[in-house]
C-alpha cells in the first residue's frame, strides 16, 4: 500500500501548480504541503528544498517548472501571521462559548 501511495504522490506532484501552500506537518525530513486552493491536494517536499526558517503552519509561495520540480520557494510572512491571528481569534470565540 505504501508503494501505491508513493506512486500517487508522484503523479499528483507532477500535476501541481505554482501557487500558495500551507505547511501542514513534517514527517521526518519531508514536509507535507497542502495546496491552498484545494487542501485535499498534498505535496511532499524534502525540508532542504524549502526556506531554512520554515515551520508548521507557514504559508509558502512555491514555483514549479513544467516537470513538477520546485524552482523557488518563499515564506509569505504577512499571510502566515494573518492566518494565525484568524485561527487564534476563532479558537478564542469557541472557548468563550463554553
Amino acid at each position: 500500500m505504501a508503494t501505491l501511495h508513493n506512486y500517487l504522490m508522484l503523479v499528483v506532484e507532477k500535476l501541481v501548480n505554482t501557487g500558495k501552500y500551507t505547511v501542514d506537518r513534517f514527517e521526518g525530513e519531508q514536509a507535507v504541503l497542502l495546496f491552498r486552493e484545494d487542501e485535499s491536494i498534498q505535496v511532499l517536499k524534502n525540508k532542504t528544498e524549502l526556506p531554512a526558517d520554515v515551520s508548521e503552519g507557514d504559508i509558502l509561495y512555491l514555483q514549479f517548472n513544467e516537470d513538477g520540480e520546485l524552482v523557488s520557494s518563499k515564506v509569505l510572512k504577512e499571510e502566515t501571521t494573518k492566518a494565525r491571528e484568524e485561527v487564534r481569534d476563532l479558537l478564542s470565540k469557541l472557548k468563550n462559548k463554553e
